[in-house]
């Protein structure tokens, strides 16, 4: 076949395959969103006023925290119930200051991560909240999420007060000493247990070194906890490079109690910062996997569901929200038996933009449909991934 004959074929198929596709989803595709082949992307819930946290509740339904604003106590628990027609969307409770996780937790009660605190209120009753976990105030990462494990053990992202302890003095630097870190009230994950008659137990910190855990996960069989780490900004300045495009690389770490993983004093594979040169950096724990920069992990889960699409089935999934050129996209990576990554990742949706600008995935959950969930909150809205049929 005459090479100028086949590239025309070539050309024809790349254009009809995702044509096909598309054919294949029940509604168009949302504008920006390139979508895997075999997969379909719906919007349920548009509108909506900064959407970060996502919880699926028994019955199907769904609660989104909507952080509304970065400086008022506006923030509002929306619940979202499919029809016939379409999702409705209803507001559970209102007045939160900044809210992000939602879980429900084994005593059937809704718990909110606002700044500052945990709170938490029965379903019928959202206006009657108790305060169950007061943490530490942070000025640079204040949002609270949280992952809740099969045994009732909540793991809770206390994110770091600065990008990497700008606010230590010279002689605390020379010293090779970050006080923020060493106070335990910055750069760690906490680990609170919620027992079925409401009891809440605090067993303290449970790791180190965690500059902002915004994406938290418990495999539910294995019980390992990951954690995608959002790694420092501006290293360049201090290295003197041109620019910090492609260092220091997000993480992926496998928490297990009691380790250091290595902020303020390490970036990557424990090199050590250069505001700390002579960090002992072998002394912390490496990252599981070192993702791209500045990708910005804020949500990840296992695509762990009986309908979920086979080719993906207990795959990992993570959201990448950074508006550099690895962000606003989602992976798919393929696990070991524990759900650790042991293989290339597959991109879900690929960098995503539309004319408003680039998608910010934050959180996502599986559906008892079989379906991925995810909040946008550059879009405002509320995403529904699942096989085409």
């Amino acid at each position: 076949m005459p090479k100028r004959r086949l590239a025309s074929l070539c050309a024809l198929l790349l254009l009809y395959l995702p044509a096909q596709a598309s054919a294949l989803c029940a509604r168009p595709q949302p504008a920006g969103m390139q979508i895997r082949p075999g997969l379909c992307a719906e919007v349920i819930a548009s509108g909506l006023k900064m959407p970060r946290g996502l919880a699926v509740l028994p019955d199907g339904q769904l609660l989104v925290t909507e952080m509304v604003r970065w400086d008022a106590t506006q923030g509002r628990v929306l619940q979202l119930s499919a029809t016939a027609s379409g999702w409705q969307q209803s507001v559970l409770a209102s007045g939160f200051d900044r809210p992000h996780g939602v879980v429900q937790g084994p005593d059937g009660k809704i718990y909110v991560g606002e700044v500052g605190r945990i709170v938490r209120f029965a379903p019928g009753q959202p206006q009657q909240r108790e305060t169950v976990a007061t943490l530490p105030l942070r000025q640079r990462h204040p949002l609270t999420t949280f992952a809740l494990a099969g045994n009732g053990d909540l793991y809770v992202n206390i994110g770091s007060s600065s990008d990497n302890c700008e606010s230590a003095s010279p002689a605390e630097l020379a010293a090779e000493r970050c006080p923020e870190s060493e106070q335990d009230k910055a750069g760690v994950v906490w680990r609170y247990h919620l027992e079925q008659d409401g009891k809440v137990s605090d067993l303290g910190v449970f790791a180190r070194g965690l500059r902002n855990s915004m994406a938290l996960g418990v495999h539910p069989a294995s019980g390992i906890v990951l954690q995608a780490e959002n790694s420092r900004d501006a290293i360049h300045l201090k290295l003197q490079l041109p620019n910090d495009n492609e260092l220091p690389h997000d993480e992926l770490n496998l928490l297990q109690a009691g380790r250091h993983y290595g902020w303020p004093f390490c970036y990557d594979n424990q090199v050590a910062a250069p505001e700390f040169p002579a960090y002992h950096c072998r002394n912390t724990q490496p990252p599981y996997l070192l993702l791209p920069a500045h990708a910005a992990p804020l949500g990840l889960t296992w695509w762990l569901s009986p309908k979920a699409p086979p080719r993906f089935a207990g795959w990992l999934i993570v959201g990448f929200h950074g508006y550099r050129q690895h962000g606003h996209r989602l992976m798919a990576y393929p696990v070991d038996k524990q759900g650790l990554p042991k293989g290339k990742p597959l991109e879900l949706i690929s960098n995503w933009k539309d004319s408003k600008g680039p998608g910010g995935p934050v959180e996502i959950r599986v559906g008892g449909d079989g379906a991925l969930y995810l909040t946008d909150d550059r879009h405002s809205q509320v995403i529904r991934l699942y096989a085409a049929q």
